[in-house]
């Protein structure tokens, strides 16, 4: 069923896109911003969690890599990257 709500969700903002913002009616950009609205409070908040049972000599590594970097910040830490790269 979550996959049919959720093609639904797409396709209200989509046509609200193309028939309210783009041809100018405000009943689409109406269901447009409800659907996009759905689709923002729908979305979790929580972190991802799993369980696993571990047998005896098995062991987790847990580590925290922070959030992933935007398309401009990775382009500045691979220049970064290179000049010091070329310099050392």
């Amino acid at each position: 069923m979550r996959g049919l709500t959720d093609r639904l969700v797409r396709a209200g903002i989509r046509r609200g896109l193309r028939n309210g913002l783009l041809a100018g009616d405000g009943k689409w950009l109406a269901l447009g911003a409800a659907a996009w609205l759905v689709r923002f409070l729908a979305k979790s908040k929580e972190p991802e969690t799993i369980r696993e049972r571990l047998r005896v000599g098995e062991s987790i590594t847990v580590t925290n890599l922070g959030p992933p970097l935007r398309r401009r910040q990775a382009r500045r830490q691979r220049k970064a990257e290179q000049v010091t790269g070329e310099t050392g």
